[in-house]
């Protein structure tokens, strides 16, 4: 409709979220482009605004280096799928053509194994070993309390009633993971993997997993 929207993705994390844009400059909200700054803080992508050269951590979207510190990007509701299961739900879909023209293998993953093994190639403030550290969660937050559900639960489950959190989290054919409140309102989740959401919230709850002790 017209609104700009910032789509940000951390290979490290596989964590794909979307923000709105807007940075706050000398009192005025200012939409502004987003760039990869090279940097990591936990593992996880850090972004800046071409605004004020703020850093900012993709997950949680803070700022955390210069004079945009304090401010929070506002997350939008996005969903991270396979294709598989997307073009059965929605056969007149189109997706980007890898030829383009130059050499490369858009096929081959250049990050291997990275996706299945434990290993992490930078260190994170906080670590979790109760499950698999790439386990694919969806983390949120209600009322500062933060909590995640495996991927895997739903796909075996399709719903899961969390009434210690009064929501309702729902995954459907193609993928697609929604979450609502108990007056049905959706609650935007991010898409993670298990140890970068834990290492910037370590006290988050895991939905079927017992805290560590």
């Amino acid at each position: 409709a017209g609104d700009p929207v910032l789509i940000t993705y951390c290979p490290l994390c596989g964590s794909g979220i979307a923000y709105e844009p807007y940075v706050e400059v000398n009192g005025e909200r200012k939409a502004s482009e987003f760039g990869t700054s090279g940097k990591l803080y936990n593992s996880n992508l850090v972004m800046y605004d071409r605004e004020t050269d703020s850093y900012w951590q993709q997950i949680d979207g803070n700022a955390i280096v210069g004079s945009a510190v304090g401010q929070e990007l506002k997350e939008i509701s996005i969903d991270t799928v396979v294709w598989r299961d997307w073009k059965v739900a929605h056969l007149d879909s189109e997706v980007l053509s890898q030829r383009t023209g130059h050499i490369r293998n858009y096929g081959k993953d250049p990050y291997g194994s990275y996706y299945e093994d434990s290993f992490l190639m930078f260190p994170v403030d906080n670590e979790d070993d109760r499950v698999h550290p790439k386990t694919i969660v969806f983390g949120i937050e209600v009322d500062g309390k933060f909590t995640a559900y495996r991927e895997s639960d739903l796909i075996e489950k399709g719903t899961i009633n969390d009434e210690a959190f009064g929501v309702t989290v729902t995954r459907d054919g193609a993928g697609v993971v929604t979450i609502v409140d108990v007056n049905g309102n959706e609650i935007v989740k991010e898409r993670d993997m298990w140890f970068a959401w834990y290492a910037f919230h370590p006290e988050t709850a895991l939905f079927g997993v017992e805290p560590t002790r």
